[in-house]
């Protein structure tokens, strides 16, 4: 309406029928994205048009809001410190690796940051070791990490952010 369109002539413009954008008018039929895209080009507005904008609640992550959890067969614990915005690149975690820990399997192929707030890890990155004390940081590709390792009787807590390689 606000474009001076017709159903007619929404449909013309975007390849679509009349009777599917009648229902997703009324809210009897779902779009999928490609068909959501197609409106948008007719229309000349951004695809993201129809979809709402994060609520600013969705931006913060308290601490007491965060839910621990440990991925299969690790002893490793993270919990997110990210919100869910949609296609976000970066995944910051707030990771304790227990004593002793030992981890020289990986898969991902990421690039990643790691802040380490306490105690001692040690990485050891395409055949060199690397020593990370509290406030220490480091930025890598995953692709190249041979092994992680808190040495120490003590828990390591550090700030992971992940995010794709491109």
């Amino acid at each position: 309406k606000d474009k001076g369109l017709t159903l007619k002539e929404l449909a013309s413009a975007s390849g679509l029928s009349i009777s599917f954008l009648s229902q997703v008018e009324r809210d009897l039929a779902s779009p999928t994205v490609t068909s959501i895209s197609s409106i948008a080009k007719a229309l000349d507005v951004a695809t993201s048009y129809f979809f709402p904008p994060p609520s600013p609640k969705s931006l913060i992550v308290r601490s007491y809001e965060r839910q621990p959890f440990n991925l299969t067969e690790g002893s490793e614990v993270y919990a997110k410190l990210g919100s869910d915005l949609p296609e976000t690149q970066l995944a910051p975690i707030f990771v304790t690796y227990p004593p002793r820990y030992k981890n020289t399997k990986w898969q991902a192929n990421q690039e990643e940051f790691i802040y380490v707030l306490k105690g001692q890890l040690i990485l050891m990155i395409d055949g060199e070791e690397h020593r990370l004390n509290g406030h220490d940081s480091m930025h890598y590709f995953s692709e190249y990490l041979e092994k992680v390792e808190n040495p120490h009787t003590t828990p390591c807590q550090a700030i992971l952010v992940r995010g794709q390689l491109l």
